[in-house]
């Protein structure tokens, strides 16, 4: 039925039309129905299926017979299908070389099933693929929807997301024993998410990302939101304030806080940093320290993300704890960053 959507030259094939088919056919079996669709073309009947209120009898009606016309103009012949061809050379050759040959001749076996992940949030997805074998990494994301691939790629290190470029560029023909690896972890990725998707908003996080970008006066939203409700205002301020956070603070508070943080854990914390992020914090150093850092951020190569991690929570600890003992008072406005 995938194809309907692209051919509307009959009032039945236009996305309206397949997706008020959908619609007549109850949950269960509009649910199994929609598994032969593609990610995209869920998405826009989904869209389609949303918009529709008050449907008429005629319009459900046509939408139907359009469909059992359109299934009567077919032959009886089944067709060289994947699942038949399967079927043949299962029964011709070994189970394996006939995986094989069907993999070679479609080369879609695990993108097939690597598209389901694209409903998995980009973060989520590569919090579990760190587990695996860059390799395993590497495969996987290669056979995901290409614009859901660059999201993903945009979650790793700029260390890591070239390594994983030059794996995939090495991607040749799958074997039945990584086709069947790929297909576990796929498994295991929606398993996982799938197991932690009963989540419950946290207000006071979703509304200091979007204080995060906003261009207008944040502290007068912030005056406002103390009046109603102090506690949830410092809820927010604490939600709000990330490692990108340091970039918008003034020269005063970024001393404060060079006085605290080592040379060390700044290299570690500024690796796969945007230039111009590693510039504001150099530029707030005398020169000596700012090129010791420069040297160690260097020396230290390429290191493992939760290092990187690590040191940017133990920086924000510092923070916190400065902010704490009210040696800072750590600016919430849009900054000028330090040139």
């Amino acid at each position: 039925m995938s194809e309907q959507l692209e051919n509307t030259n009959n009032a039945h094939q236009t996305v309206e039309g397949v997706a008020l088919l959908i619609l007549t056919m109850g949950e269960d079996i509009s649910s199994e129905v929609l598994k032969g669709f593609t990610h995209d073309e869920i998405k826009r009947l989904a869209h389609s299926m949303s918009k529709m209120k008050d449907i008429k009898a005629n319009d459900a009606l046509r939408s139907i017979v359009g469909f059992f016309d359109d299934f009567r103009s077919h032959s009886g012949i089944i067709g060289g299908t994947r699942q038949y061809l399967t079927n043949v050379l299962d029964k011709t050759l070994n189970g394996n070389l006939a995986k094989d040959l069907v993999s070679e001749i479609y080369g879609d076996e695990i993108r097939t099933h690597a598209e389901q992940l694209a409903w998995i949030p980009a973060d989520i997805l590569v919090e579990d693929l760190r587990h695996e074998h860059i390799t395993m990494q590497a495969l996987l994301i290669a056979h995901l929807p290409l614009d859901y691939a660059s999201k993903v790629l945009e979650q790793y290190t700029v260390e890591e997301c070239n390594e994983l470029i030059f794996q995939i560029s090495q991607t040749q023909v799958l074997t039945s024993g990584i086709t069947e690896t790929l297909k576990d972890l796929i498994a295991r990725c929606k398993e996982n998410y799938n197991d932690g998707a009963p989540q419950t908003i946290k207000g006071t996080k979703v509304v200091a990302d979007i204080i995060n970008r906003l261009q207008g006066d944040k502290a007068a939203i912030f005056d406002f939101l103390t009046q109603r409700d102090q506690k949830m205002a410092e809820e927010i301020q604490e939600a709000m304030f990330d490692f990108y956070s340091l970039f918008t603070q003034s020269q005063e508070t970024i001393d404060a806080i060079n006085n605290e943080v080592t040379i060390e854990q700044w290299a570690f914390a500024l690796k796969g940093m945007p230039e111009e992020n590693r510039a504001y914090i150099f530029n707030t150093m005398p020169n000596r320290l700012a090129t010791q850092l420069k040297e160690n951020i260097q020396r230290v190569g390429a290191v493992p993300v939760s290092q990187v991690e690590g040191a940017r929570k133990e920086i924000l600890n510092i923070v916190r704890r400065l902010q704490g003992e009210g040696v800072i008072q750590l600016s919430i406005s849009n900054e000028v960053r330090l040139s």
